[in-house]
């Protein structure tokens, strides 16, 4: 009798426990796509020594009651965790998320098929080893990682009808109404030249092209199924890739007849182990466009120009200034702190006087590499020159806010690579009259080389800013290394928990006549 009853507090406790917390595990899992590998190395070990660590401790400590025969140990140690599982779930109710989780059907069927495993593991437990029955609760963040893997096979089901629903649909209107599709990838810079190139070729087409970072199988297909009609003339898609085959997938998904490849850089290192993978990657975008279409290359990045001498297929080069193996370039750039003037020269072909709303030297690259390929599919001068001037700055993507204080605010939220941070911190320096401040965490995936690429990004900073904000754990030591190599003062350097904790001292630290740059953000789980 008494054993019944120590089992059943177990339960019940074990069960709040689970319930209280797995809002909060299935928020990290949607963070990292539903990937267990990023949900392991972002969430797991930070979890299993900290917060969740002690849960080990009091699953020992039923453990140990139930083989003595100490039933009266249930009660304090129950009420104990029922008390942190209030705390923990209180905590994460009440915390702002940049992006809240969101009870979509995955996200459901995860938490079901989370709860499936933990009965399946009470009642066996149950069945042979009554006494343990809240190692399973102790288990449930490897519950997560099981869950992810057991649901694999139906969410794989599920994925393979949305694409074939959009493969369905693309190949339709290819055939009916002549619709371009274009596939574009890159390091960085492809969200950006995708906003360039869907504006430049509105300019002739009814362009339609993936929102905001929209560059996965499942992303693309929502676009295509959703909003794609038979008036679109060019369907645009970003093509993002954090695993090996990646592109693979999105190329035989919308099989594009036109491609630009961006850069190569240690994005998404950690995922992809190398950068000769990484360019491999990346390139599968030219080995699935067919040898009648058109593919353009970044022709300054020295990883793009060696991966594309392996392909059986011609490229056209891009850069930002002559070379004899490009196509396009770009010569009398004058940038200010407000507008960029340049001369777009497609070689062999014209010079047109281009002005840009578009702050930064690699963005002039960028809008190189667009009006090359938007050349060759058919626009006039007359157009490009148009389409060019009617390119709007990209959200989060050094993006120049004036609020009408006297501060301005470069906004640069999604950049969180090594050559974009350097591009920001050139667009920062233009501000020549101007107190300069950098608020960032650093960047992530880099691997093993994120510690000296953040020590070299401190550099970086000391170089260009006078003020400099560092926000979380994850980066700050490296970001303050490189500082101090390059002796920047150590009172001109705050470091904060979380960007919003930083967001609420700004008001405080800046006045007129300051350029505050915002670097990167990284995910809530990160920041942590």
């Amino acid at each position: 009798m008494e054993q019944s009853i120590f089992v059943a507090i177990l339960m019940i406790t074990g069960a709040y426990y689970w319930f209280a917390r797995l809002p909060e595990w299935t928020y990290y899992a949607q963070r990292e796509s539903y990937q267990s590998g990023g949900f392991y190395r972002h969430h797991f070990i930070r979890a299993i020594t900290s917060d969740h660590g002690w849960q080990g401790v009091v699953s020992l400590v039923f453990l140990f009651a139930g083989l003595l025969n100490w039933w009266w140990m249930a009660i304090p140690a129950g009420f104990f965790m029922i008390l942190h599982a209030l705390y923990t779930g209180k905590v994460f109710r009440r915390k702002v998320w940049k992006v809240p989780l969101h009870w979509t059907a995955r996200a459901w069927r995860l938490a079901i098929t989370q709860g499936i495993v933990l009965v399946l593991e009470w009642m066996i437990l149950c069945w042979w080893f009554p006494a343990g029955i809240m190692l399973a609760v102790w288990l449930s963040l490897w519950n997560v990682i099981l869950a992810l893997w057991l649901s694999w096979p139906l969410e794989w089901m599920i994925q393979h009808q949305f694409k074939h629903k959009a493969k369905t649909r693309l190949r339709e209107l290819q055939v009916l109404h002549q619709l371009r599709v274009i596939g574009i990838t890159g390091s960085y810079g492809k969200t950006s030249s995708k906003y360039i190139l869907g504006s430049v070729l509105s300019a002739k087409f009814d362009v339609l092209f993936t929102p905001g970072s929209f560059n996965t199988p499942m992303g693309i297909c929502r676009v295509i199924n959703e909003q794609l009609s038979g008036h679109h003339e060019v369907f645009v898609a970003e093509m993002g890739a954090r695993h090996r085959k990646d592109i693979q997938e999105l190329v035989q998904l919308v099989e594009p007849s036109y491609g630009l490849i961006t850069s190569v850089g240690p994005a998404h290192l950690e995922t992809l182990g190398s950068l000769d993978n990484i360019a491999h990657t990346k390139f599968d975008l030219a080995r699935g466009v067919s040898t009648e279409g058109i593919m353009v290359v970044n022709g300054d990045n020295i990883y793009c120009v060696k991966e594309a001498k392996t392909l059986s297929r011609d490229v056209l080069f891009y850069g930002f200034q002559a070379a004899q193996h490009l196509s396009a370039y770009a010569e009398q750039v004058c940038v200010e702190d407000r507008e960029t003037a340049f001369t777009l020269v497609l070689v062999g072909d014209i010079k047109i006087r281009c002005k840009t709303r578009l702050l930064g030297r690699h963005n002039v690259q960028n809008i190189v590499g667009a009006a090359l390929l938007a050349r060759r599919m058919g626009l006039s001068p007359e157009e490009l020159e148009q389409g060019i001037a009617s390119i709007q700055p990209v959200e989060h993507r050094l993006q120049l806010i004036d609020p009408g204080t006297g501060i301005l605010v470069i906004d640069d939220a999604f950049n969180s690579n090594p050559e974009g941070a350097a591009a920001a911190l050139e667009v920062l320096s233009q501000f020549s009259s101007y107190r300069k401040w950098i608020v960032t965490p650093g960047m992530v995936e880099l691997g093993s080389q994120s510690k000296e690429v953040h020590r070299a990004f401190g550099r970086q900073i000391a170089a260009v800013c006078d003020e400099v904000i560092l926000v979380g754990k994850l980066n700050t030591q490296s970001l303050l290394a490189g500082l101090a190599d390059a002796e920047f003062p150590v009172a001109q350097v705050h470091t904060f928990q979380s960007l919003g904790e930083a967001q609420k001292f700004l008001p405080s630290l800046l006045r007129a006549g300051d350029v505050v740059l915002f670097e990167n953000d990284l995910p809530d789980h990160l920041e942590q």
